[in-house]
């Protein structure tokens, strides 16, 4: 198998720009392929933002990579024809890489594809497609879907450290656009970008399971599920039995006492949302791991499947048990909570209306921003004072407005 770590998204890269075109004009797609699509890191010599970016999730930017012969065999390959498919362009960029890194093209049989369920134009209010799942298996019926699972408690912890942090705070605001938060929150318009990120992603995981179930149900054949905690607490049998289901050999190197991936040869380096080496904001509301911490969970461990349990509060974990007990049941992971299944929405109520980690930040927080700069200091500033009227007004209109109790209460996979 042909993995390339650096790559992602290929597929809804290429149909977000394309569509479901059988055939692209050839120079198009090269010139989107090649400035937009991931393997523009390969193509041409770095850029600072790209630098910034491979080391962001991980990677080595002074890797040594024979860019020059990428770009001869890449371009011989699509520019000698008039027009091309997506699975072509995709099949040359891992073919250019491959042979200019030495791999032996014979042993290769299958690639791995990095890709995400969702697609960017997609909203949460109209519920998400799985296109993706059928224009791959339309490419090639006999691909394997690899889900890899995580506990969504441990997700969503996670992904809202990550956006709380990035965004400043909780509902995004700074001094410039309250009355567009404002706005938004009133229309219900929850996004990555705004005004309330915890409602949101609750909102984003519910949809994004109730897809990812029917595209399993529809193509089960083509699917494996593997769990991410398998992966770390139980490395060795967890891969000998994907191996096994994939028809390919068990690395001997996984067997290694102080084993850690790897990316183009160079130890992998970690990634993800409490990581000061991904995040870009250092000084948010919400703590990152330490550095020493982060250098030391690149390879399998424990720690990464249980430090969600110390990121959220009780009335946090009530209410994503709740929210996330459909799909906390099929995976089989266990509730901390009394079963959610029997909880009433009076008690949803209650946990609601404490506060989020996060949400109201330390008087530290303010006090770090004026030792930064006037505009930090008056943006945490204008957060503060906005607080109380987006406090209550989020919990009202996310569990009130129509479009997120069809998507909160409504179409259930399975009847409570």
């Amino acid at each position: 198998m042909l993995s390339i770590p650096w790559i992602h998204y290929c597929t809804s890269y290429f149909i977000s720009e394309f569509g479901d075109d059988a055939l692209v004009d050839s120079c198009k797609a090269h010139k989107f392929w090649t400035t937009k699509s991931y393997f523009r890191f390969f193509y041409n010599e770095l850029s600072a933002d790209n630098y910034k970016l491979v080391y962001r999730f991980g990677g080595n930017p002074e890797a040594a990579i024979d860019r020059p012969k990428i770009r001869k065999i890449f371009d011989e390959i699509i520019l000698g024809k008039n027009s091309v498919s997506r699975k072509e362009i995709i099949f040359a960029s891992f073919f250019a890489i491959a042979k200019v890194l030495g791999r032996d093209l014979a042993q290769i049989k299958k690639i791995v594809l990095t890709d995400a369920l969702s697609q960017r134009h997609e909203s949460i209010s109209n519920g998400f497609k799985g296109k993706i799942i059928d224009i791959i298996l339309s490419d090639d019926p006999h691909a394997t879907i690899i889900q890899l699972i995580r506990d969504p408690r441990a997700s969503f912890a996670s992904t809202n450290h990550q956006f709380i942090n990035q965004l400043g705070n909780m509902y995004s605001l700074q001094a410039g656009n309250i009355i567009s938060r404002f706005k938004e929150l009133a229309e219900a318009k929850f996004s990555m970008s705004g005004p309330f990120v915890f409602g949101f992603l609750i909102l984003f995981f519910v949809e994004l399971f109730r897809c990812v179930e029917r595209k399993r149900s529809e193509y089960s054949k083509n699917f494996i599920l593997l769990k991410n905690e398998d992966l770390n607490l139980h490395f060795i049998p967890t891969m000998k039995i994907l191996c096994k289901k994939l028809n390919i050999s068990f690395n001997p190197i996984w067997k290694s006492t102080h084993y850690s991936p790897t990316m183009l040869g160079d130890e992998w380096k970690g990634t993800g949302g409490y990581s000061n080496r991904y995040q870009t904001n250092r000084d948010g509301p919400l703590q990152n791991d330490p550095d020493e911490v982060s250098r030391k969970v690149t390879g399998p461990n424990s720690y990464v499947t249980q430090r969600w349990r110390k990121r959220l509060s009780k009335s946090e974990i009530f209410v994503l048990e709740y929210f996330f007990r459909h799909e906390i049941q099929t995976y089989g992971y266990e509730f901390l909570t009394p079963n959610p299944f029997h909880a009433s929405e009076t008690s949803l109520w209650m946990h609601l209306l404490l506060p989020f980690r996060g949400e109201i930040p330390h008087p530290k927080w303010l006090v770090s921003g004026l030792s930064q700069n006037p505009a930090e200091f008056r943006k945490r500033l204008t957060y503060y004072l906005a607080l109380p009227v987006f406090y209550p007004m989020a919990r009202l209109i996310f569990l009130l407005n129509k479009r997120t109790r069809r998507i909160l209460f409504g179409n259930s996979l399975t009847s409570d």
